[in-house]
């Protein structure tokens, strides 16, 4: 009686073997990417590391943790795409750093495939047109590709997610010995401050009553650094790359958790620059209804109405302009490129975070 009906389970629920099977691939690809993490020679001590390579271990190191959130989080709907869009983050972050050992150029990211962001990136751009509609360039992933070459319509319903190479290796954390997870922990202080760091040091900032609060980071001296928070709840990432562009480095950063202490750590480039992180209200954020400019990572406070901006940008690697809701925490990406000026719609009056490692400016347009 057991044996039938479990058999009977089986025929009434076939879905449930589908999305086991679903949840196997997507563990092995969270594995296997671990392992890509554990077995790369780069070491950010080594002699010739820079502060760029360090700074893409440290999103693939963050992306291969977000992965195994998502994917405990997700067990229940194995067509979840966080856990996809964490590994491809990653993937990308590992590209960046190879280019970066060997001198080469960054690798071009093409957006998600137009028919399936589950298809993962576009390899490519293809022609095709809805049934009845006008033909248009779309970014396609390459099993897309082949079929738009087969047939110039293809229903998007019926393409089938592409098939990825997948490790049968187990599900281990990859030693990071220069990011350890467990640090010396600083106590909790109303201003913390330091020279240089390498991560080493775990600090902890004490947060006033008031919510919601800033981080404002500030040397006396020109540099670069790496600023990486221990919890990303509310936030679009742990790691902050803040820059004064020649210039000493002034940096708001939106703290969203409603937390007594926040803690992070310091990947400082080169010397033993003085900094100092201290907690302020938002009347430090700076208010701007046609233009503003900065440098680096920073939080602003638009005070137009809804309508098309420009974000015009100098710098290395991409640049984040993204909205944060009432307590600063991460809400949309309203814009997002490489060097150049590019256009985007203002969603209305609010805060917005800009996340850079150069120069920009946003206005009205």
């Amino acid at each position: 009686m057991r044996r039938e009906g479990g058999g009977g389970l089986r025929r009434l629920w076939p879905w449930r073997a589908r999305d086991e099977s679903a949840l196997a691939e997507i563990e092995a690809e969270i594995t296997a990417f671990g392992e890509a993490l554990h077995a790369h020679s780069f070491s950010p001590g080594q002699p010739g590391a820079t502060d760029a390579m360090r700074a893409e271990l440290a999103r693939a190191l963050d992306a291969y943790e977000q992965a195994k959130q998502e994917f405990v989080g997700g067990r229940a709907r194995a067509d979840t795409l966080d856990v996809p869009r964490a590994l491809d983050e990653g993937r990308h972050a590992l590209a960046c750093l190879d280019a970066l050992l060997t001198d080469e150029p960054l690798p071009e990211r093409m957006p998600f495939c137009f028919f399936d962001t589950r298809h993962g990136r576009a390899v490519r751009q293809a022609r095709w047109a809805p049934p009845g509609g006008i033909a248009r360039d779309i970014a396609v992933c390459a099993a897309d590709a082949v079929r738009l070459t087969e047939s110039p319509s293809p229903s998007p319903s019926l393409v089938a997610p592409r098939p990825e190479p997948v490790s049968k290796l187990p599900f281990t954390q990859p030693r990071t010995a220069t990011f350890p997870t467990t640090a010396p922990l600083s106590a909790p202080q109303p201003q913390v401050s330091g020279k240089g760091s390498s991560g080493e040091l775990t600090h902890q900032l004490a947060l006033p009553s008031y919510r919601p609060v800033l981080m404002v980071y500030s040397t006396n001296e020109r540099g670069r650094v790496n600023l990486r928070f221990e919890d990303r709840k509310g936030r679009s990432s742990w790691l902050y790359r803040l820059t004064g562009d020649g210039a000493p480095l002034i940096a708001r950063i939106p703290l969203p958790e409603a937390k007594k202490a926040v803690a992070f750590r310091v990947f400082a480039a080169g010397g033993r620059e003085a900094w100092t992180a201290t907690p302020a209200p938002l009347r430090e954020v700076p208010r701007f209804y046609d233009e503003i400019d900065g440098t680096g990572s920073d939080v602003v406070h638009y005070r137009g109405e809804p309508g098309p901006g420009v974000l015009r940008y100098e710098g290395p690697s991409v640049i984040q302009l993204e909205a944060l809701d009432d307590q600063l925490a991460y809400r949309v990406t309203v814009a997002e490129g490489s060097s150049g000026e590019r256009t985007f719609q203002w969603p209305g009056r609010g805060y917005y975070q800009v996340r850079s490692a150069g120069a920009w400016s946003l206005s009205a347009a």
